[in-house]
């Protein structure tokens, strides 16, 4: 990344500064100095021509982004005609463009265009596991990751926290990353996930101690797992200040919230518990009958988003401030047609070929659906829709994820379709920008990301098309700036 940078700096040169007026303003007047002073405002209007094509210039001070609408991250109003000061990777303030630029100030002119903080995917496995023969277990392909991780930098991704990473080689490239070694977003991730369900009480907590050496910031109980089970991992996790993810099914998320769980993966659990008792047989007929995501189908046909217990875990989930990543494209890609052009024949795909091989031969989750199978997914979606809209009202902690490394989410492009759905589920363009970012910075516990504000880490993003008309415009990106310097330009192409 650095040569990439350094590289962009040479090929560009040193800007016009900002202080040749001011410097010239101490001199004598006298013609020949009116004479001089015209042929520097001739130039420096050239170079202030430059900076209006929203290009920054190079400087050794600050960077302004000026003129500029600013989307904060918090989904309140926009401030407009305003000016952003960033200086040694950090924002140092945000304010109206009143007062005078800095000197040595690297100037863009953001006059109709969007600041925004960075994105922030909070369901984004780090380490993408290639397709193995047999029962042979699956090889994690750390050039195909790299190739991944600089694609989301591309498409505005800033930051992401992979839920579930190989704890050794996950943790390795996550500290590979946030040292600037490796070109993509910031990461924060959890150990590899828990998921034995044989394991006793001093195994699981043997487990949580044995990954510690290798400093995870999440702890992953999965859909196995007994409560019992989950409240040792959770208990364990806890005494050394370490936070849960729970992706849960045998659990349920109601008792997974009761038993201390900080964090849920994916829109819903899955879990019997969570039907009707007159709907429960059916659908463990329907689990054992073919084992695959068919089931799912039977889950959302029986599921009442409306019922007093989902009504009940609404109001837990907000006062618990239990966060939910809901990866609506997890399902949509999983749960899509093969001749389907969003998300199976996906034009950014074209870049990972390799992705589309893998999941054509080992990750087809509906290679043995049928007609009716699909018009019966169609039929139940609207039931997780709503599930999501009522949790959204109710006030719950969401945040934006894609489950990315799944079947059909082509890295980086995945959040910006996740915003669509979430768009199409009911969620206003603030909500979705807010579940990004001030959502994202609760959740993480973070105040250096996620609002753009003075003092937070200057991970932005500039675009030329306001993203509260259309959610889709979050595409349409001039710039991603990572720690005060520009990392990428232009929107990426398939």
């Amino acid at each position: 990344m650095v040569f990439w940078e350094n590289h962009w700096h040479l090929k560009h040169g040193q800007g016009w500064r900002l202080t040749a007026m001011d410097r010239y303003r101490s001199l004598p007047i006298s013609t020949g100095t009116m004479l001089r002073r015209r042929c520097i405002a001739a130039l420096l209007g050239l170079a202030l021509a430059s900076c209006a094509t929203g290009e920054a210039e190079t400087g050794d001070g600050s960077t302004v982004i000026d003129h500029v609408t600013v989307l904060d991250g918090r989904g309140s109003n926009a401030l407009t005609d305003a000016r952003v000061l960033v200086r040694d990777g950090r924002i140092v303030s945000v304010g109206r463009s009143i007062a005078p630029l800095p000197r040595n100030a690297a100037v863009t002119n953001g006059q109709g265009r969007f600041l925004l903080p960075g994105f922030i995917d909070m369901h984004a496995h780090l380490l993408f596991p290639r397709c193995s023969s047999g029962d042979a277990a699956p090889q994690f392909d750390r050039a195909l990751s790299e190739k991944a991780l600089s694609r989301q930098i591309d498409f505005g991704i800033t930051m992401v926290r992979s839920p579930a990473t190989p704890t050794v080689e996950g943790l390795k490239l996550r500290d590979d990353l946030n040292a600037g070694i490796v070109r993509g977003p910031r990461a924060i991730a959890s150990a590899e996930l828990i998921n034995d369900a044989s394991l006793t009480a001093p195994q699981l907590r043997q487990v949580v101690r044995d990954a510690l050496p290798s400093r995870p910031d999440y702890f992953k109980v999965y859909a196995r797992l007994k409560p019992e089970q989950v409240a040792v991992v959770v208990d364990e996790a806890h005494r050394h200040r370490i936070p849960v993810i729970g992706h849960l099914q045998r659990t349920t998320w109601a008792q997974g919230v009761e038993l201390g769980v900080d964090h849920l993966a994916h829109s819903v659990d899955w879990s019997i518990d969570d039907l009707p008792a007159n709907r429960r047989a059916a659908y463990t007929a329907a689990i054992k009958g073919d084992g695959s995501f068919r089931s799912r189908i039977d889950w959302l046909e029986a599921f009442d988003p409306n019922g007093i217990e989902q009504r009940q875990l609404v109001a837990a989930l907000a006062h618990k401030r239990v966060s939910v990543d809901v990866t609506l494209i997890a399902y949509e890609g999983k749960f899509s047609k093969p001749a389907d052009g969003r998300f199976r024949r996906n034009p950014f795909l074209r870049a990972f070929p390799e992705l589309r091989s893998d999941w054509e031969r080992c990750g087809d989750a509906t290679a043995d659906w049928t007609a009716d199978d699909y018009r019966r997914w169609q039929g139940a979606k609207p039931k997780l829709w709503a599930w999501i809209k009522r949790m959204s009202d109710g006030g719950v902690l969401l945040v934006s994820g894609t489950d990315l490394t799944n079947e059909w989410i082509a890295p980086g492009e995945g959040l910006h379709q996740e915003f669509e759905l979430l768009a199409e589920a009911g969620l206003t363009p603030n909500q979705i920008l807010r579940m990004t970012g001030a959502n994202a910075a609760e959740a993480l516990h973070r105040s250096d990301v996620g609002i753009v504000e003075a003092g937070r880490r200057a991970d932005l993003v500039l675009l030329s098309a306001d993203p509260r008309k259309s959610i889709s415009n979050t595409r349409s990106i001039v710039w991603v700036m990572q720690g005060g310097r520009i990392v990428s330009r232009d929107a990426p192409k398939p």
